[in-house]
């Protein structure tokens, strides 16, 4: 039995488990950065290294109580890289750093080091418990190994707390580094939305460091957000009375043992769903508690080989069909109306589920900018299609990216919706300019670019994209400890200690926040015009990708007495200092 188990978790648990600014770093450091030259291009900072960190999928979700059924496991990930400052920059390897992750206190006072619980206080989970019907844990029932409490499956990533729960906070080592990525990986670590003070934080955070190999001395550290939900308000159409577990219906729906108790209204709405599984299905899953819904419905996101559905699967639609699909499909009886209407809002769709109206994890910059979970994904029934791969056929950053200011698709530079076709099946668009696009066959959260940094390092995790609308949201401290203020990390100066004059920078981009380029960028317009106008516009006025980055002062002459103030956001165009350049006559 135990090995049986076992060769199922290494099948089932899965490791997955732009703007181009013209601003600069400074922000509320006190610095007036573009005083400062500490050569040709880019300005004085401090620090020898710098830490770039990200989670891959900007949320992971997972179960509290695991004596129902199970879609998703406690499983983390933070992936990094390490940059040595220099001219030019260099990534290290595992030959020459190490890296560890520690749990740190956000700025509201909380803190999050262990998944454990705090007897008579503090109850986050029965992860580990004991089953009483079979005198394993929980884990061990569902997923064939049996770690100790803090810590996590397969990859032995364990929660800082793991040795003195509540008291201990221990750096935990990244105990994998990506050859062909460049970047190490904590996988696995089981961290849950409930803090050390038993409050919900779906935000935590980690401070991870790098050290030379062998020693604990820092070089570099970063604050990163490990974000994790377990928002899945199955309830909202499976508790006892409501649409899916009618008061009438013949199948002996439960009420919950207490009403007033948010986890006991789940779990008598999951063993709803049970119920009516077994009903509609010939299925004993009321008998088979706990159920893992993955080993009958295959799960991309808990498949570790990539190789597809096996036994019992192979003869199921996959998880996310019989999610989605199913859903999107249901109809009200009495109106004939989609319960799950497509072009529904995204409370009445995708937060249903998905974290959630409390955990808004859609809250980055795009979501920030008023687009929804169907303005790139489609609707639940294109999510849910048979000829999709799900967690693979994703939208991509050109479906909306499509180009620059001169060579773009559609009547906007930035587009608000990733598809062209209708909602229900919502096939990414596929640009022809590649400025923007992640590298091929890649998504974003695998791909690599600018001098083979990791995307999200630099733009921040998917669903995530910085900058967080709210100022105060624990996912800017990254960009902030990187250069100074929140958003793309566009700043030279945060891997260059030197650079010359150059249109070579991310997605071609100038350098940013130097003194030489403000006053010494005519030569290159005289040579190559175009590459002025891809970003601040065929007539030269600024748009969208020539926006500041930041509260910026700009010197616009060499003896410093003349500058000028442009807030954050403000395009930068060539009359804001000095009148258009003369075209030459052919």
């Amino acid at each position: 039995m135990h090995g049986k188990n076992r060769w199922t978790i290494l099948m089932l648990l899965s490791l997955s488990l732009i703007a181009c600014g013209g601003g600069g770093g400074g922000g509320d450091d006190g610095d007036d950065d573009d005083d400062h030259e500490s050569g040709p291009g880019v300005s004085d900072v401090n620090g020898t290294h710098r830490v770039l960190a990200f989670n891959d999928l900007g949320m992971h979700c997972a179960d509290l109580d695991y004596s129902t059924f199970v879609i998703l496991p406690p499983f983390n990930v933070i992936h990094s890289q390490v940059v040595a400052r220099g001219n030019p920059p260099r990534l290290l390897d595992s030959s020459e750093v190490q890296l560890s992750y520690l749990a740190t206190t956000d700025p509201s006072g909380s803190i999050n080091s262990t998944s454990q619980n705090l007897a008579g206080s503090i109850d986050k989970t029965n992860f580990w418990d004991t089953n009483p019907n079979t005198g394993n844990s929980f884990v061990f029932d569902l997923f064939g190994d049996d770690p100790a409490p803090d810590e996590g499956l397969m990859f032995e990533q364990n929660m800082p707390g793991i040795l003195n729960p509540y008291s201990a906070n221990d750096p935990q080592p990244f105990n994998h580094y990506n050859e062909t990525k460049k970047w190490f990986s904590a996988e696995g670590i089981p961290i849950l939305p409930i803090d050390d003070s038993g409050q919900l934080n779906a935000y935590p955070l980690m401070r991870v460091s790098a050290q030379e190999l062998n020693s604990e001395d820092s070089l570099a550290s970063l604050d990163v957000v490990l974000p994790v939900a377990s928002e899945a308000d199955c309830q909202n159409c499976h508790a006892a009375g409501e649409i899916a577990a009618p008061t009438d219906s013949e199948i002996p729906f439960e009420l919950p043992d207490d009403i007033n108790d948010s986890n006991s209204v789940l779990q008598a709405a999951k063993q709803n769903i049970l119920l009516l599984h077994d009903a509609e299905h010939a299925t004993n899953l009321v008998a088979s508690k706990p159920v893992l819904c993955a080993s009958c419905h295959y799960s991309a996101a808990l498949d570790l080989n990539g190789s597809g559905p096996t036994g019992s699967q192979l003869n199921q639609d996959s998880m996310s069909e019989v999610m989605h699909r199913h859903h999107g499909e249901l109809t009200d009886e009495s109106s004939g109306e989609p319960i799950f209407p497509s072009d529904g809002t995204l409370q009445q769709t995708c937060y249903q589920c998905h974290p959630g109206k409390v955990t808004q994890c859609l809250r980055g910059a795009m979501g920030g900018a008023g687009i929804e979970c169907a303005d790139c994904h489609g609707s639940m029934l294109a999510v849910g299609r048979e000829e999709r791969s799900p967690w693979l056929d994703e939208p991509r950053c050109e479906s909306c990216h499509t180009g620059d200011a001169t060579n773009h698709l559609g009547s906007s530079i930035r587009l608000s919706q990733a598809w062209t076709d209708d909602i229900d099946t919502a096939t990414p668009r596929i640009a022809s300019n590649k400025r923007f696009a992640e590298n091929d066959n890649s998504l974003y959260r695998n791909s690599l670019g600018h001098g083979g940094v990791a995307c999200e390092g630099c733009h921040g995790s998917t669903h995530a994209i910085w900058p967080n609308a709210n100022p105060q949201a624990n996912d800017n401290l990254a960009s902030i400890q990187l250069q100074g203020h929140a958003g793309t990390v566009s700043d030279c100066a945060t891997c260059h200690t030197s650079l010359p004059l150059t249109l070579s920078g991310p997605h071609g981009m100038h350098n940013v926040n130097s003194r030489s380029w403000n006053l010494d960028h005519e030569d290159f317009y005289e040579a190559d015009p175009d590459s002025c106008r891809s970003c601040h516009g065929a007539n030269l006025q600024g748009t969208v990708l020539s926006q500041t980055a930041t509260d910026r002062t700009y010197l616009r002459d060499d003896d410093g007495e003349r500058s000028l103030f442009l807030a954050k956001g403000t395009a930068v165009s060539c009359t804001l200092c000095h009148e258009y350049p003369e075209e030459e006559d052919d």
